[in-house]
C-alpha cells in the first residue's frame, strides 16, 4: 500500500524514528537557558522536608526546638500542626478501574507521619526558611 502525500505535507509530518526539530537545545546547549530553579520570585519561601530512614518505625519524639531557632527559619511544621490547620490526607480521586469498573480500595496517606512511618523517604516535619539552603540545613 502506498500513500502519496503532498510535498507541503510531507514537511510538517513526523515519522517514528525521525529527529525532530527542537527550538530550546540551542539556548540550554549554550548555557543561555533559564530552568525554573533560575527564576527569581520576590518574598519566595523555600521547603524542605525531614525523611524517615527507616522502612518501618515509631516516632517517639520530634524535637523541632533547634530547628526553630536556626537563622531564615520561618516554620517547622508536623502531622500535628497539619490536624490543627485541618488538613486531610490525601486519597487518590479514581475510585474505580477505568477498564473493568471494579471499586479501588485506597488507604488514606498522611502529609506528614504522625506516630508511625510506614517506608523510607515519608515526610515526617517540613521546614519552611527564607533560603533554600537554610531550609536544607535546619532539616538536617
Amino acid at each position: 500500500m502506498k500513500l502519496a502525500v503532498s510535498a507541503s505535507e510531507e514537511t510538517d509530518m513526523s515519522r517514528i524514528g525521525d529527529a525532530p526539530k527542537r527550538r530550546e537545545d540551542h539556548r540550554f546547549v549554550t548555557g543561555a537557558g533559564a530552568y525554573l530553579d533560575d527564576i527569581v520570585f520576590d518574598g519566595l519561601s523555600h521547603a524542605a522536608f525531614v525523611r524517615s530512614p527507616h522502612a518501618h518505625a515509631r516516632i517517639s519524639e520530634i524535637d523541632i526546638a533547634a530547628a526553630k531557632g536556626m537563622f531564615g527559619v520561618l516554620a517547622v511544621l508536623t502531622a500535628e500542626d497539619a490536624a490543627a490547620d485541618g488538613l486531610k490526607p490525601l486519597v487518590p480521586f479514581v475510585t474505580e478501574n477505568t477498564v473493568t469498573y471494579e471499586p479501588l480500595a485506597w488507604d488514606a496517606q498522611p502529609l506528614l507521619a504522625k506516630h508511625t512511618v510506614r517506608f523510607v523517604g515519608e515526610p515526617i516535619a517540613m521546614v519552611i526558611a527564607e533560603t533554600k539552603t537554610q531550609a536544607l540545613d535546619a532539616a538536617e
